[in-house]
């Protein structure tokens, strides 16, 4: 493997790493959708209409749903970078390429010395140096934000089943 199929490679790992970072999202919101769904039922359900007076059961509800919102937050980051999107970085319009490897770069070449000249394959390895390690910071981004959702959903799943667990427990014992 020659240098520039080292670089080409790393850099369409990058965009591939891309694509996963969006095609995970799906899954997250899913388990949002349905965590979203048991508070609704919770508070929905005329079986658990007695919790309105137990306080412990409202601070578990309250920090669950802390901890969806700060899940959907750190998701819309992760997706969109809230509302101003990711600038993804691209190499450029091929003619643009083709014109500066063909004309730009030879003429640049016939007015400088032999020490300054530049080679296309260099000149292009380093542009893909540049744009790798932008889109390498901008997934390392999302995968971190990515990750706080999944954390906040965790935590929200716990915090859902000790709801379930203490709302079963208080409607047998009712019975």
């Amino acid at each position: 493997m020659n240098d520039l199929e080292f670089y080409k490679y790393i850099y369409d790992r990058e965009l591939n790493r891309r694509s996963k970072l969006d095609d995970s999202i799906n899954v997250i919101i899913g388990t949002i959708s349905l965590l979203i769904g048991l508070m609704s039922y919770f508070f929905s359900n005329d079986k658990f209409k007695f919790i309105e007076c137990d306080v412990f059961i409202w601070i578990i509800i309250s920090v669950t749903t802390c901890c969806i919102g700060l899940s959907i937050i750190y998701l819309i980051k992760s997706y969109n970078n809230y509302l101003k999107g990711f600038n993804y970085p691209n190499i450029s319009y091929l003619k643009s390429v083709r014109k500066y490897q063909k004309v730009e770069i030879p003429n640049f070449n016939n007015t400088v010395s032999e020490s300054e000249k530049i080679n296309f394959e260099d000149e292009l390895i380093n542009r893909l140096i540049r744009i790798t390690d932008e889109n390498t910071k901008i997934n390392d981004k999302r995968s971190y934000d990515l990750y706080i959702s999944k954390t906040f959903i965790i935590l929200t799943l716990i915090f859902a089943f000790i709801i379930s667990i203490i709302l079963i427990t208080k409607n047998t014992q009712l019975c």
